[in-house]
């Protein structure tokens, strides 16, 4: 009996550490975005617009392995591209039903949310954000002033580490980000 009972200990503890290992081997999906400077932010997407968001829906991907985010938004400003009135972009990641696929780092929209928004399109898909999180920056309204500042994203440039305090990193008018892209913009042309 004691032989017995050594093997079936030996035996689980071989399976645990094979279960263990093919765990750790077993194939992961991640992304890698490099980081784009704002010249190639610009150059790279096919729209720039100042955009409230009106709507947020889940759906399944065509093969129900995934869910993405149908993000639909009032176009206020339009500074590269030919948009609508609306415009529907996706994001991964979302909830249908009771399903939710949490994508680490992907952006993540609620309605009533201002942002300026890189978009970039391929084929006859949806749009995507250009370089991920890179494409938006957020934009919040001075309580004081009631002015839109424009907040730039935690990856700014591909050449410049982020630096606590560092002007760059400080919200500019709406109106001067605009003239930033319009700026790139007519460089390219």
């Amino acid at each position: 009996m004691p032989f017995c009972m050594s093997y079936t200990r030996s035996m689980s503890r071989s399976v645990g550490i094979v279960v263990i290992c093919l765990a750790l081997t077993a194939r992961a999906g991640a992304v890698t975005v490099a980081p784009l400077s704002f010249d190639e932010l610009v150059n790279e997407s096919t729209t720039v617009v100042y955009g409230r968001v009106s709507d947020v829906q889940g759906r399944w991907s065509d093969d129900r392995r995934r869910i993405d985010s149908l993000v639909t938004i009032e176009v206020v400003g339009r500074y590269k591209g030919s948009p609508g009135e609306t415009l529907t972009f996706t994001v991964p990641g979302g909830q249908v039903g009771p399903y939710l696929n949490l994508v680490p780092g992907a952006p993540s929209f609620a309605r009533g949310d201002r942002a300026v928004l890189f978009l970039t399109a391929r084929g006859p898909r949806l749009p995507i954000t250009t370089g991920f999180t890179q494409g938006i920056y957020r934009v919040t309204v001075d309580a004081r002033t009631g002015s839109a500042l424009v907040l730039p994203p935690a990856i700014d440039a591909a050449d410049r580490r982020i630096i606590r305090g560092d002007v760059m990193r400080k919200p500019v008018p709406l109106a001067s980000f605009e003239a930033a892209v319009r700026a790139v913009k007519q460089v390219v042309r």
